[in-house]
C-alpha cells in the first residue's frame, strides 16, 4: 500500500464515524430548532441508553438544550440530505429553521421538541452533563424514548467531511 500523510488538522475524519443526526430542541422563547451534527456516538447501553454529541458552544441548539435539558437526536436520510445541508447552513439565532426551510414536523412523544417527518428514527434524550473544551460542548444525554424504522443504520446518511457524504452498503 501507499500512505500519503494528511494534515493533522484534517486527521479527525479518519476516525469520523459520520452518521449524522438532527440535533432537536426548543429554546426559553418556544421556538424550535434543529442542527445537523456529525459527532455523535454511543456512551453507554446499561440500564439505558446514553450518548455522546459534540457541539459549537455558540450554536442556539447549544444553548436550547442547556436551558431546558433534553433534546431528540433524528436520524436522516438520504432524502433529506438537502435539508442537512441547509439547515447547517444557517443559524438558529437569525431565524426559525423550520419555517424559513419549510421542514415539515411532529412532536416527540415524551419531551417538548419537533421531529422532522421521514427521518430513519429518533432518540428522546435527557440532558446529563456537558464538558466544556475550548468552544466545544461535550453533551451527555440519557435517551428516554427511541423509536425506529426496521433497519434504519440502512437509511442513515453519513458525513465523513467536506463534499464526503455515504450511506452504509450491506452489513457483514
Amino acid at each position: 500500500m501507499e500512505y500519503k500523510e494528511i494534515p493533522v488538522s484534517e486527521a479527525y475524519y479518519l476516525q469520523n464515524p459520520g452518521g449524522l443526526v438532527l440535533v432537536c430542541t426548543r429554546g426559553p422563547d418556544g421556538r424550535y430548532d434543529l442542527a445537523p451534527v456529525a459527532w455523535c456516538c454511543p456512551l453507554d447501553y446499561e440500564p439505558v441508553s446514553k450518548l455522546i454529541l459534540v457541539l459549537d458552544t455558540g450554536h442556539r441548539t447549544y444553548a436550547d438544550l442547556s436551558d431546558s435539558g433534553e433534546f431528540a437526536v433524528a436520524l436522516p436520510t438520504r432524502a433529506q440530505l438537502d435539508l442537512v445541508k441547509r439547515g447547517g447552513s444557517i443559524s438558529g439565532h437569525d431565524v426559525d429553521k423550520y419555517a424559513e426551510l419549510g421542514i415539515a414536523s411532529f412532536p416527540a412523544r415524551d419531551i417538548d421538541v419537533r421531529i422532522p417527518e421521514g427521518v430513519a428514527g429518533w432518540m428522546e434524550c435527557r440532558l446529563s452533563r456537558i464538558v466544556v473544551e475550548g468552544t466545544s460542548g461535550v453533551v451527555m444525554g440519557e435517551v428516554l424514548r427511541a423509536e425506529a424504522v426496521p433497519e434504519a443504520w440502512k437509511r442513515r446518511i453519513h458525513y465523513v467531511r467536506e463534499g464526503l457524504w455515504f450511506v452504509p452498503g450491506d452489513g457483514l
